[in-house]
C-alpha cells in the first residue's frame, strides 16, 4: 500500500590555522573522516560512478530530513514541519527502488503527517473526504506493525487512535461526524467490542470530558508516538550527515576569534599616510581640520542629455508556484507570444470541482485565494466568480 504526504548562504569551509593548508576537498574529508574514512578517500576514483554518488547522497539528505522531521514533530513546530515534509517527499518520491529502511521512514513520516493535523478535521489524506487524517493514520500504523518491536506499545498506539479519532470529533463539537466515525471504525477496523462499548456511550451522551477521553488523550498519543520513534532512531541511526555538519558547525565557530586577532594586527595601507606629529598637536590644541575650498573630484562638464530621467519599460515578474498541480510548462511556441484578446475556453468538470472545493473551504468571494490553491490554467479570480454565478443558476451548487 502507497500513502501519499498532501538558501540561505552557502557555508563557508576554510582552513583554520591549527590544520596545514588544504584544498577545500581534502579539508572536508578531514573533517568527516572518523564516520566513513574508506568511502571518502575512494572518492577520487576517476572509476567512479556517478549514479551510485548520487544515490549515497540522497541517501544522506532522506536520513537528516527524517530525523528533522522527527525533531519538529516532537517541539509540535508545524511551520518548519510542513516545510521539511516537503523535501523529503520531493527527495524521496524521486527515487525508483526505495531500500526497506527508506520505505519505512517514508511510511513512519506519512503517519507523523496525519497525526500533526489530527486536530484539523478539514484536511483530507484520502479521497473519501468523510476520511479524517486520524483514521488515515490508523492504516499507515498497521503497515507498520512489524516494525515495532514493543507489541504493548503497538497495541497502546492503536487503541489512542482508535479513541482519538471519535475524541476529536466531539471536541471540534461535531457529534455527527463522530457518530459516522464509529460506524467507519465498527466496519474498516479491528475494534474491540468492549471499547466498542464505551464509545457508543460517550458519542450517545456527548460527554467530551469523559474519563476514557480524559485518560487516552490526544496528548498522550503524540507521547507514544514519540517512544516509538525514540527506539525507531536507536535501533536506525540517521544522523551521519547531522553529525558532519556539527564538525563543521564546531570548526566555524574557531574562525572568527582567529579573525578578531588577524585584524587587531592589521598594518594601515600605504594609500592613507599617517601624520601621528600633526594629529597629537590638533588633539592637544582642539584644533578643527582646515577645509578644503575645493574638491579634488573631478567635475564632468553640463550636458543637456544628462537632466533626462533613463526610460524604464514596465517588466512583469511572475511569481513561480511550486505545487505540483501548478508546475506545468507552457509550450515553447506559446511561452513568448502575449495575445491581446483571451480566448474563449469551456469549462472541464475538474475545474468546476476544484471550485467546489474551493469555496467549500474558503467561501465565496475569496476567489484569489482558491486560484492560488488550485490548478485553474490561464483563468483570472473574475472567471472564477463568473462560473460560480453560471452553477448557480444551473443548480448544480
Amino acid at each position: 500500500m502507497v500513502f501519499f504526504f498532501t538558501h540561505g548562504p552557502r557555508p563557508y569551509f576554510y582552513p583554520c590555522k591549527r590544520t596545514p593548508p588544504q584544498t577545500f576537498w581534502n579539508f572536508y574529508t578531514a573533517v568527516i573522516m572518523e564516520e566513513n574514512q574508506e568511502v571518502i578517500s575512494s572518492t577520487t576514483s576517476a572509476r567512479m560512478n556517478i549514479c551510485e554518488v548520487e544515490s549515497v547522497a540522497k541517501a544522506w539528505m532522506i536520513d537528516f530530513s527524517f530525523l528533522s522531521l522527527c525533531r519538529y514533530y516532537r517541539e509540535q513546530n508545524v511551520e518548519k514541519f510542513s516545510k521539511t515534509l516537503k523535501v523529503f517527499e520531493a527527495i524521496i518520491d524521486d527515487e525508483y527502488q526505495l531500500q526497506d529502511n527508506q520505505q519505512t521512514k517514508r511510511t513512519i513520516c506519512c503517519l507523523l503527517s496525519r497525526i500533526m493535523d489530527g486536530k484539523n478535521l478539514d484536511v483530507h489524506y484520502d479521497l473519501n473526504n468523510i476520511v479524517t487524517p486520524l483514521m488515515s493514520a490508523l492504516s499507515v500504523w498497521d503497515c507498520l506493525k512489524d516494525t515495532v518491536n514493543d507489541e504493548a506499545l503497538y497495541d497502546s498506539i492503536k487503541n489512542l487512535l482508535l479513541i482519538q479519532c471519535v475524541g476529536v470529533c466531539l471536541e471540534k463539537g461535531n457529534s455527527q461526524l463522530a457518530a459516522h466515525t464509529l460506524q467507519w471504525l465498527e466496519k474498516e477496523s479491528d475494534l474491540p467490542q468492549k471499547l466498542q462499548r464505551k464509545l457508543s456511550t460517550v458519542v450517545s451522551k456527548k460527554d467530551v470530558y469523559n474519563q476514557l477521553l480524559t485518560r487516552c488523550s490526544f496528548n498522550h498519543l503524540q507521547k507514544s508516538v514519540n517512544s516509538f520513534l525514540d527506539a525507531f532512531i536507536e535501533k536506525h541511526p540517521s544522523d551521519f550527515l547531522f553529525k558532519a555538519a556539527s564538525k563543521v558547525v564546531q570548526v566555524h565557530q574557531e574562525r572568527p576569534e582567529q579573525a578578531d586577532v588577524d585584524q587587531n594586527n592589521e598594518k594601515p595601507e600605504p594609500d592613507s599616510p599617517v601624520k601621528p606629529e600633526i594629529n597629537a598637536v590638533s588633539s592637544e590644541l582642539n584644533l578643527r581640520p582646515k577645509k578644503k575650498l575645493f574638491s579634488n573630484k573631478t567635475v564632468h562638464p553640463w550636458k543637456p542629455e544628462s537632466t533626462k530621467k533613463p526610460q524604464c519599460l514596465p517588466h512583469r515578474t511572475d511569481k513561480l508556484k511550486v505545487s505540483r498541480r501548478s508546475c506545468k510548462v507552457p509550450p515553447p511556441s506559446q511561452k513568448n507570444t502575449i495575445s491581446k484578446y483571451r480566448s474563449k475556453k469551456m469549462w472541464i468538470s475538474d475545474e468546476d470541482q476544484y471550485l467546489k472545493a474551493g469555496v467549500k473551504k474558503y467561501g465565496e468571494g475569496k476567489w484569489s485565494k482558491i486560484l492560488e490553491e488550485f490548478d485553474f490554467g490561464d483563468r483570472t479570480s473574475v472567471m472564477l466568480k463568473d462560473r460560480w454565478r453560471t452553477l448557480k443558476k444551473q443548480m448544480k451548487v
